[in-house]
């Protein structure tokens, strides 16, 4: 198991019952997630299998955080002996403390750990994967940025996002918060059968989009 893998090379993490995190304490919900408000441990055993599988040459993930995604992604490429990740974070302080916990991991070969705003991130990279896990306020928009460089027949995950896609009423915020209303140019992308969308119901939510490859049978 990669969760164990990476507290055994990291002494600083310390797994959590995911339902720990609420105030009063909750039930076990049979998820967990290390000390650091990072993916949770099975989200990042499936993004890892799911790398396993797919074998892709380019993962681009945006808000590294303190690197927990990008160490599972990143074990799945160095497993693979192929491929790159990518991964972006905005604040200088936290990219120092992925860039060490990448090093820490013996990732350093196949993941590149870039300092800036994603909204002025280029590339003419086509990727097979992507995971979308900055500010909630800013990942349709990232969806939309980044659909171009996702390969046929790749995948793009929203962390966060459960299948009501946060359009519900809000009686604190508003409605659509925190993510805001669905962009009609992401809204039309799923329409017209560009996007597939499906959901994972984990705590925190996970919501995927596959894009069609031309190989696919057509009905």
């Amino acid at each position: 198991m990669i969760t164990q893998k990476l507290l055994e090379l990291d002494p600083t993490l310390v797994q959590h019952n995911e339902g720990s995190w609420s105030i009063p304490y909750t039930s076990t919900t049979g998820y967990s997630s290390f000390n650091d408000a990072g993916i949770e441990c099975e989200t990042g055993e499936f993004l890892y299998a799911l790398a396993r599988l797919l074998k892709p040459q380019n993962i681009l993930e945006t808000g590294t955080h303190h690197g927990i995604g990008a160490s599972y992604m990143g074990m799945a490429v160095l497993h693979n002996h192929t491929g790159h990740l990518e991964t972006i974070e905005f604040l200088p302080e936290i990219h120092k403390v992925a860039s060490r916990r990448i090093q820490t991991m013996g990732l350093n070969t196949v993941v590149s750990c870039h300092l800036g705003d994603v909204a002025n991130f280029t590339t003419t990279t086509k990727y097979q994967l992507i995971l979308l896990d900055t500010e909630p306020q800013t990942r349709f928009a990232e969806l939309i940025k980044f659909y171009l460089n996702l390969d046929d027949g790749g995948y793009i995950f929203i962390h966060d996002l459960h299948n009501h896609m946060h359009q519900i009423p809000n009686a604190e915020h508003g409605f659509a918060w925190p993510y805001g209303k669905i962009p009609e140019e992401m809204r039309q992308l799923v329409t017209t059968g560009k996007l597939r969308p499906f959901h994972f119901h984990t705590p925190r939510g996970l919501t995927g989009f596959y894009k069609p490859s031309p190989a696919d049978y057509q009905w």
